[in-house]
């Protein structure tokens, strides 16, 4: 195999079918033809090849299963191409070695993202590269996950990816859109978390001009920037009910209008949603609609906290310290008592623990740097909270809090400047949009 191209025996009796294949594929793959079964096993037993096109009915029924078995035999992958709808032949087809079976009247648009998967899984081991250099990881179950997910087309599929925050599911979430589409293709990511209830919508399905306050130019939203890519929402949990049942429409229809406006738009694209949070028990208590969980369920990823993939520790510590630029000596003792340690907020806290350790060590890290190095990373987080807005944070979330902050901010100023905006803007450090953005909350 070549890289980039792959060579395909084409078996099909039908000459204008087989031309029209060569066509589709004629950037990636180089054919070796047979119309019969008799030169189809003669070209199998005499050549390599990459994969094998067959298809099921040709020189009578029995032949395509023949062929499949023999090309099974000689290890290559196979894909049928047949009219047939029978769950009998289906079935006979894959126990004689057919890796998939595809309608003859679908190849047009399903042959090649299948084909071009095959390259990457074969010529190029992207998740080779995933688990050993963008995602490293030995767990055995984590990557048998991801390994299932590979092997479906998920374009214009929607996945579900859960785990405690820090763990990568942004990461993942990329890898498979660049597993799916090509690079051309558009990835768009929103953290839902961090925009205003009141932004939200617009973020996500675009605005006219003077469609509300602060709007002072048309926008495009989200999911039209998706269009022939992914949409990746992270923290979807956060979304408010009514928005809820706005993206359940927008996703089950595949249009939506932009705030303003009776322009129906319509977009196809992968819908890669998130979240750290527990959704069974948001819909338990009604802070999640159970018809957008079905909708955004079905393919899912969970990934494991690194307490649960105590192994993953020494490899990802190997990994940090080789990309800071300074070069430290961390003993045995020091590792054991990193991969002791809980991790809450899993891969990323790791991360910023090394990043903080070696620039804060002498060069040799024994076991006795860890603790303290530990405790100032803890006291600074908790520095700026007090018990009071720790509590409201924990009973309302960190979103309602940062809103909260805000508006707090933009009161007291305002009082103190009697309404002055332009001095407001000055002290706060902020932009006009953002004082609007924020002054608009204080009146709904």
């Amino acid at each position: 195999m070549t890289r980039g191209t792959i060579h395909i025996l084409l078996v099909d009796d039908d000459k204008y079918f087989r031309h029209a294949v060569k066509t589709v594929l004629s950037d990636i793959a180089v054919f070796t033809e047979a119309d019969d079964r008799l030169k189809a096993h003669k070209l199998l037993q005499n050549n390599h090849f990459d994969l094998a096109l067959v298809d099921m009915h040709i020189d009578g029924p029995e032949a395509g299963i023949e062929i499949l078995k023999y090309a099974k035999s000689k290890k290559i992958h196979t894909i049928t191409l047949s009219s047939q709808t029978d769950e009998k032949i289906i079935e006979k087809a894959y126990l004689s070695g057919c890796n998939h079976f595809l309608a003859k009247r679908s190849f047009n648009s399903h042959l090649k993202p299948y084909i071009q998967k095959f390259i990457k899984q074969y010529q190029d081991s992207p998740l080779e590269k995933l688990f050993s250099e963008n995602y490293i990881t030995q767990h055995s179950g984590l990557k048998k996950q991801i390994e299932n997910l590979c092997k479906i087309d998920l374009r214009e599929k929607t996945i579900l990816i859960t785990g405690e925050t820090g763990v990568g599911k942004s990461i993942l979430g990329r890898f498979l859109h660049s597993h799916n589409y090509p690079d051309n293709a558009p990835f768009i990511h929103l953290n839902c978390s961090e925009i205003s209830e009141n932004l939200i919508e617009s973020e996500l399905f675009g605005h006219e001009k003077g469609a509300f306050t602060g709007a002072t130019s048309q926008k495009k939203g989200k999911l039209e920037q998706a269009h022939n890519g992914t949409l990746f929402l992270d923290e979807i949990a956060t979304m408010s009910q009514s928005m809820q049942q706005k993206i359940l429409q927008a996703i089950e229809t595949g249009s939506f209008s932009p705030v303003g406006s009776n322009q129906v738009i319509q977009s196809r694209f992968t819908l890669i949603t998130a979240t750290c949070e527990n959704l069974f028990e948001k819909i338990a208590n009604g802070k999640f609609r159970q018809d957008l969980y079905y909708r955004i369920s079905g393919l899912n990823l969970n990934i494991p906290p690194l307490r649960e993939r105590k192994k993953d520790i020494p490899l990802l510590v190997k990994y940090f310290l080789k990309q800071s630029p300074r070069r430290v000596v961390l003993k045995e003792e020091a590792l054991e008592k990193i991969i002791d340690k809980q991790w809450p907020g899993n891969i990323r806290e790791l991360k910023k623990f090394i990043d903080i350790l070696t620039l804060n060590s002498e060069g040799i890290i024994d076991a006795e740097d860890i603790l303290p190095c530990s405790t100032q990373i803890n006291l600074r987080s908790n520095q700026l909270l007090t018990p009071a807005q720790i509590n409201f944070i924990q009973q309302n979330g960190l979103r309602d809090f940062m809103r909260t902050i805000e508006e707090e901010c933009v009161k007291s100023s305002m009082l103190k400047h009697k309404g002055k905006i332009t001095h407001v803007i000055r002290e706060l450090k902020i932009s006009s949009s953002a004082f609007y953005r924020i002054f608009e909350t204080m009146h709904h």
